[in-house]
């Protein structure tokens, strides 16, 4: 890796619940970053990865949370 990537922390447990509840409690992809110290688009791409690989019923759609459909 070069001294300008990121370095790339693996989500534990808690992370996950804790990105659940902000889910269920309607907050935005950037108000969820904030408060797991993280990246917008951590956000984002641990959302794709969780969506592809189990869709819930009753989750908000990507939408709703701020992210945007690629055109």
């Amino acid at each position: 890796m070069s001294p300008l990537t990121p370095v790339r922390r693996p989500w534990t447990v808690d992370e996950q619940k804790k990105l659940d509840d902000l889910l269920n409690a309607g907050k935005t992809a950037a108000e969820i970053a904030t408060a797991l110290e993280r990246t917008p688009t951590s956000i984002y791409s641990r959302l794709q990865r969780l969506y592809r690989k189990q869709p819930r019923p009753g989750r908000p759609r990507m939408v709703e949370i701020g992210l945007r459909a690629r055109k």
